[in-house]
């Protein structure tokens, strides 16, 4: 079952952007669209209606597997005898949760938001294929390929922005370096 629910994060991002295009987003033949007519609905335009809604879908259905499993291995190296001791001392199963197991799941949550942060700030793949940096639909890297290979010929303003862009990566990266450190101090301690 666990190879079914990270299915999605093992394939490429041009092809899960181009699955999602083609055979979930299409007005013409796409998934959704005959589920609305189904149910008696008007056909959606989800790519030029709602791009940033249809990348967002398309990235977070590729990402969410990859975070699953941070949150599970979390959940795995969680101690089962505090969880009894809590359970013996008459603890409720949501007391449990919260007490207990979301303090101990801070730093996996953590991490995976820092590591989601640094996929977001370099997603490009999804957007060209999707919409092609359409209105409402392009982040940094892509206006940065604009600027300058795209058609653009900005070098210069394009160069400004991808240092814009390290700058915040390894900021980004530094953090999720901190958390990392100390998720493995804490297992050594354990």
């Amino acid at each position: 079952m666990r190879t079914l629910l990270i299915t999605p994060f093992l394939l490429m991002p041009v092809v899960a952007a181009l699955i999602w295009k083609q055979q979930m987003f299409s007005s013409l033949f796409g998934l959704l669209d005959k589920v609305l007519n189904f149910i008696g609905l008007n056909s959606v335009q989800f790519i030029s209606d709602h791009p940033l809604a249809s990348i967002v879908t398309v990235l977070v259905w590729q990402w969410t597997p990859f975070m699953m499993l941070i949150m599970l291995a979390g959940l795995q190296s969680q101690p089962s005898d505090i969880l009894e001791a809590a359970g013996v001392d008459g603890a409720t199963p949501f007391g449990i949760f919260r007490q207990l197991t979301l303090p101990h799941l801070r730093r996996y949550l953590e991490l995976g938001v820092l590591l989601g942060a640094i996929y977001i700030v370099q997603a490009f793949d999804a957007i060209d294929v999707m919409t092609g940096g359409g209105p409402g639909s392009t982040n940094v890297p892509y206006f940065v390929y604009e600027e300058s290979i795209g058609g653009g010929f900005r070098y210069g303003s394009a160069s400004a922005y991808a240092i814009v862009v390290v700058i915040f990566s390894i900021i980004i990266a530094t953090f999720a370096l901190r958390v990392l450190s100390g998720l493995l101090k804490d297992e050594e301690r354990a």
